[in-house]
């Protein structure tokens, strides 16, 4: 269908923000970016996009005849990450985007696991650690470090409560009005959460990377899980491996929507999938290197394999394609395997110590210096085989 349509809370997009990118790249440049990241397969932009030898011609909204039209150049601007490197990461401005919320909100996200008589696992609350251990490690290393979320509390004002009408619409448009009482207020509850926790949340928080912080470059911290084989009964599994995300990958359903479509091409005509690859690259070595795991492969067609590293993939997720500047997206460990859960458990300590035969630093230590040292390694001038130096580390 060519109706109109937005993602959930999306906003209808500005073409014209498009303007400043008339004439600054090849039809070639533009459908190489397109295929190798942005989209891969030709039949989900096609009713979109149309390429014509000097412009793109890009449909604004969905069932109507109106377009946006993209003029190419003639001749190859090279796009370029500069390769400048400095002597620190001064100057450098780093976003940090810790994932979820955590605290009183963990078990409304579905970020929260008790095992046995163990303290619950939260990952919005551990991420929120290894964001302060990793802006110490920066500020030392002379970048400008923020933190888009401090504690353990929503970034958004909105509460579940304010999405009722969505949550009605959403149960309507879905002819799921004739469910019995209690089953449909519980779906609703469950969609009025989801709307709080997970979209509006990305949405405050794209608003305040890009209306107040600006910054270089946005790194989200995740920590990965498995699904319960039984969520009745939860047992840890063997699995444990990292990967990093770049925004692209962008499916058939998802260029359908008229502000997805949009955000896409910012992100393309912006160039950030150059800067992004290139600190997910870094950052997969880094993380290869210190947590010891394997890296990770998706198959299915919501995900798209970028460059020759291993465990670095494209994928359209609400936060890296809301966030206007390149943002790489962390998944390294699952907190629910064998492997990490002991070390989770075992918290903060001094030094090393033993796990699975091997002396190893606090799994957040860990974490976070790895990321910075994958940081070090893109903007920073160091020998091919040189690592963070330990004397400006700052002791946890």
């Amino acid at each position: 269908s060519l109706e109109s349509k937005t993602s959930t809370l999306g906003i209808p997009p500005k073409w014209e923000l498009l303007d400043p990118w008339q004439s600054t790249m090849t039809r070639d440049q533009f459908e190489r970016t397109l295929s190798e990241v942005y989209c891969p397969r030709k039949e989900w932009w096609k009713s979109w996009i149309v390429l014509e030898q000097d412009k793109a011609r890009i449909r604004k909204q969905a069932g109507k005849d109106d377009w946006f039209h993209l003029s190419f150049c003639e001749k190859p601007k090279k796009p370029t990450v500069s390769e400048q490197k400095r002597k620190s990461l001064k100057g450098l401005k780093i976003a940090l985007d810790p994932g979820h919320i955590g605290g009183k909100y963990s078990e409304m996200e579905g970020r929260h696991f008790v095992i046995g008589k163990d303290a619950p696992v939260k990952e919005g609350d551990l991420s929120l650690e290894i964001a302060k251990k990793l802006e110490k490690i920066l500020t030392a290393l002379g970048a400008e470090v923020f933190l888009v979320r401090d504690k353990s509390e929503p970034v958004t004002s909105k509460q579940p409560k304010d999405f009722a009408k969505e949550a009605q619409e959403w149960i309507a448009g879905r002819g799921l009005e004739k469910l019995k009482k209690e089953e449909k207020d519980k779906l609703i509850k469950k969609r009025q959460e989801m709307l709080f926790y997970r979209v509006s949340e990305i949405h405050a928080r794209a608003k305040l990377i890009n209306e107040k912080i600006r910054p270089d470059l946005v790194v989200c911290l995740h920590l990965n899980a498995s699904p319960w084989k039984d969520p009745e009964k939860k047992e840890l599994g063997e699995t444990n491996d990292f990967h990093v995300l770049v925004n692209g990958c962008y499916m058939g359903g998802e260029l359908a929507l008229d502000d997805q479509r949009f955000e896409m091409l910012l992100r393309l005509l912006n160039g950030w999938h150059l800067l992004e690859r290139k600190v997910a690259e870094d950052m997969s070595v880094a993380l290869a290197k210190a947590t010891r795991l394997p890296a990770f492969s998706y198959r299915g067609p919501n995900a798209l394999k970028i460059g020759k590293v291993e465990g670095v993939w494209a994928r359209n997720l609400l936060a890296n394609r809301l966030y206007r500047c390149p943002v790489v997206f962390l998944e390294p460990y699952r907190a629910n395997s064998k492997g990490a859960y002991e070390r989770i458990i075992a918290g903060s300590y001094k030094g090393t110590r033993e796990f699975e035969g091997a002396q190893r630093s606090p799994l957040l230590d860990e974490y976070a210096r790895a990321v910075a040292e994958g940081l070090v390694r893109s903007f920073v001038k160091l020998d091919s085989n040189a690592t963070l130096p330990t004397n400006r580390q700052p002791s946890f």
